[in-house]
Order: structure tokens, then sequence, then C-alpha cells
């Protein structure tokens, strides 16, 4: 099993085309002249330390952009190696967890730092019982799961929830040393967050957040706690989702049954309380960050199913119910069991879409690759500027070109794009224009243009949004002009599951 799934994530992350949130944060690792300097330019970008660490390392030692991969597919492998090899798991929510889209494909294939999350929390389980004796191992498992990513301060919370009401519900009570210990841990884990939060906030990608301007905070509380199938749709696969879009019916349909196999994948816990309410908790955690803080994605979302899973092997280690207590709940248990096993196997149709986009249809996630093979094929424009809209288009870029990128809403070169409003928030074809003939003049080299609309399509004045709080003008008379002065030079394909597609124009 182990090696299918080796396999399988392997082709996938090899086959994979890299976009921007992958290349991003080796940008951001690669900056500085040592660590020291490349935490310090990293601070506020909305991630703890940890994944960039592991990047700059690897750099280091291998000295080429393929470490993105090597250390992600790397951390998986060692994460899975668990979950087969050590976590006492039933054998379906094994086989399901172990071929689900996010443990083949996004937390392995895609190269992010949601993987390390998913290593650590498998390595609490493994350590639980003999770190539960003094605290001090579990604390700092905590404090490094704390920094793979802000959502994984949720998950902290979560295990020392179900560490406390296990000493508070156990019968008869436990002795004060595990009391002890419990705090010793909790405070470490308090040191990891706040190293996190020091690290991430204040954030420079101000326009990233929520906008809960003019809204009721109990209320958007409230609702995210009554209806969390609202944050979690993505669990359904692809073709689910096309069908919510196009019937607004159906959405209402499938938004009531994701929220039932939510809350009744957790009676799967029903005889195991401390497990069953720090689950709880972790999903409204999860549920009140995407609704107050910043929207979830799928990567995101899954943290969640990780948990389950662990919080299911973590019980089945430490606890050894007697047949009256699993007796007792039996019905209500496997009704739960039943429903997170429907919930993994929606993973599973979600992997084998994955595939079919990467081999059979052979739809990327990015361009980015295919713009880089373009651009070796023109020896003219290798010293070229590229510019972009939206400007994170040039994000994936430095994995397969050299050439430098000038970001348009900030009026500097860079590969990193700061999501602030101190920038510029409106654009027109025609300012596009002028800065790059500006560029052309100064520079004294081409200027390619990617562009993401198709300019042949639009055919009166609209204002488009993009990115969170960018707006693009295009009017006929701005279009023609643009069209007259540059050169369309390639037109990329589709893509599956982003928008990193565009036009590739060349300033005459």
């Amino acid at each position: 099993m182990f090696t299918v799934w080796l396999t399988l994530a392997s082709a996938l992350c090899w086959s994979e085309t890299v976009w921007r949130d992958e290349v991003r944060a080796l940008s951001l690792a690669l900056q500085g002249d040592n660590f020291i300097d490349m935490l310090r330019q990293m601070h506020g970008e909305g991630h703890p330390a940890l994944w960039y660490i592991l990047l700059r390392a690897a750099y280091v030692v291998v000295g080429s952009p393929v470490v993105l991969k090597v250390v992600a597919l790397t951390i998986a492998a060692a994460a899975v190696y668990l979950l087969i090899f050590r976590l006492k798991l039933p054998l379906s929510i094994m086989l399901l967890s172990l071929f689900s889209s996010f443990s083949i494909f996004e937390y392995a294939a895609m190269s992010r730092n949601y993987g390390i999350s998913m290593l650590v929390i498998f390595l609490i389980v493994l350590s639980w019982e003999r770190g539960a004796r003094n605290g001090l191992l579990l604390g700092l498992l905590f404090a490094l799961l704390a920094n793979t990513n802000v959502h994984s301060v949720v998950l902290v919370g979560g295990f020392l929830a179900y560490w406390f009401f296990t000493l508070l519900l156990a019968r008869p009570k436990r002795p004060l040393n595990e009391y002890r210990a419990f705090a010793t841990a909790a405070v470490i884990a308090a040191v990891g967050v706040v190293l996190c939060f020091v690290t991430v906030y204040p954030t420079f990608n101000d326009t990233g957040q929520n906008d809960l301007s003019g809204k009721n905070f109990a209320l958007l509380a409230l609702d995210a706690l009554a209806v969390p199938s609202s944050h979690f749709m993505e669990f359904y696969p692809n073709r689910v989702l096309e069908l919510v879009v196009a019937y607004p019916l159906a959405s209402h349909i499938f938004a009531a049954l994701m929220s039932v196999l939510i809350y009744a994948s957790l009676l799967a816990l029903a005889n195991r309380r401390p497990a069953m309410i720090a689950a709880g908790l972790v999903l409204l955690g999860l549920s009140l960050l995407f609704t107050l803080v910043y929207p979830g994605g799928y990567r995101h979302q899954a943290l969640w199913l990780v948990f389950m899973i662990a919080i299911t092997a973590l019980t089945g280690r430490t606890q050894h119910e007697g047949a009256g207590g699993i007796e007792a709940a039996g019905g209500i248990v496997k009704f739960g069991r039943l429903c997170f096993l429907i919930l993994l196997a929606l993973q599973v149709v979600s992997g084998i879409e994955k595939v079919n986009q990467a081999f059979i249809a052979e739809i990327p996630l990015s361009r980015s690759k295919d713009f880089g093979a373009f651009m070796q094929s023109r020896p003219d424009l290798r010293d070229a500027v590229i510019m972009a809209d939206p400007d994170y288009l040039v994000e994936a870029l430095p994995y397969y070109v050299s050439n430098r990128t000038y970001l348009l809403r900030e009026e500097r070169f860079g590969a990193i794009v700061r999501y602030t409003r101190n920038a510029r928030l409106s654009l027109s074809l025609a300012d596009i224009l002028q800065t790059a003939r500006r560029l052309q003049q100064s520079e004294h080299v081409p200027v390619v243009i990617l562009l993401s609309q198709r300019l042949d399509r639009i055919t009166a004045p609209v204002s488009l949004r993009e990115s969170y709080v960018w707006r693009l003008s295009l009017t006929p008379e701005d279009i023609s002009a643009f069209q007259i002065a540059t050169s369309l030079v390639k037109r990329f394909g589709p893509v599956a599951g982003s928008d990193e597609t565009f036009d590739a124009y060349v300033l005459k």
C-alpha cells in the first residue's frame, strides 16, 4: 500500500505544474543573506516560519528550486508511513485516508506548508502516552504544530482540550502529577502560539482578510457555529461543486447534507467524550476562523479531517473501553463512523479527479511551465522584463525562468506580491501600456506582458474585480491602442483549479 501511494503521489508531484502560492514560499525563503535576514523580511506574510526555514535549509544543500517538490513529498511520505505502519486505525479509515485528495495531492504533490501539519499531528499521536508523563515532549510538538500554519493553532487547542477533558472526566480521579504534565505542555504550546502570531502579525497583506465592516459580529459567529457546511463545501468533489454552482436549489440540498455528514461524523467518537468534545471544538474553531479572519480553501478545511483521523487513532492507543461502554453507544457510534467514512470516500473521489486531470485530461494547474518553455524557445526574449495583470501571475515564473518580473500595482521589480492597500488598486489597460513603454525605454530590453483577460472577447467598457480589491478597467479604445502597440505571441490554454492562464504580448 505504501509503495502504491508513493508511486501515485510522486507521479502527481512531478507532473504537477507549480503555481504561485508554492513558488511564492520559495521566493520568500530565499530572501536575504542569511536565515535571520530571511525571517525579518518574511514577517507579516501570513504564515509562520517553519516551512520557509525548511526550504531555505534544503536550498542551501541542493541549490535548485526542485527542493520545493522534494521537501513537500518527503514530508508527506513520512506522514503516510506513520499512517500505514504506526497509527492504530480501522482498515477502512486507513485506506480511505491513504488515497484521499489531501493525502495524495494537496499535502504531497502540492508543495505547501500544510503537509507538515499532518506529519506533526501523527507524531503527536505516537508520542502521546510517553509525552503525557511530564508534558515536555507533547508541549514541544504542540509548539511545532502551531508554527506550521495559522490554522493549526486551532488543532493545538483541540489536542489540549482532549487532554484536559480526559483528566477532568476520568474515574477515578487522575493523580496531581498528570495535571502538572498537562500544564507544562499547555505553557510550552502557548509559547509556540505566541511565536506564530508574532511572526504573522501585523500582516502586510491587509487586503486578504475578511471585510467585516457593517456586519454584525455576533450573527456571523452564530452562523459559523450553526452551519459549518458553508465553510466546508470543498469536501465535495468538483463535479458536485459544479452542480451546486449551476443549480441554486441544489446548493441548499448539498449544504444541508454536508452539515449532516460533518456533525454526524462527531458521533463516531460518542463513546469517547473527550475526543468528541475536542473534534467539535476544532470544527467550530476553524469555522470561526474562516468567518471572521479569512476564508478557507480545501487545504485548510482538510485539516479537520486529519485531526479526526488522528483523534480516532489516539483514542485507540490510549483508551480501552469495556464492552458495555461500546455497546451502550453502539448504534450512534456506528452511524457516526458511517458518516465519517462517507466523508473520506468523497475525498477519494476528489483524488481520482486529480489523477484524471493530471494523466488523462492533462489539464495543468498553471500555465507557468508552458510559458517557461515558450520563453526558452525565444532567444530574443532572454533578457525581457515580464509584467502581468493581475500581478500575481508572475509569482510562479521564477521556478521556470530567470527573467526579471515587474509588479504593476506596486510599481517595483520583484516576484512577491504584497496584497496591500498601499498600491495602485485601480488600473486601466492604458496604464499597463504606459508602464510597459516606460520600462522598455529605461531598461532597454524587450517587455513581455501577460494578461488574464482575453481582449478579443471584450466589446464594451467594463470594470473587472481582480484578487481581493484590485480593479481593471477596459474600453474598446484602450484595447485597440494596446493591440496596435503589441504583438500577441502566445495564447495559453485552460487550467484546472486555478486562474493561471493568460495571453502573452510583446511590446513592439
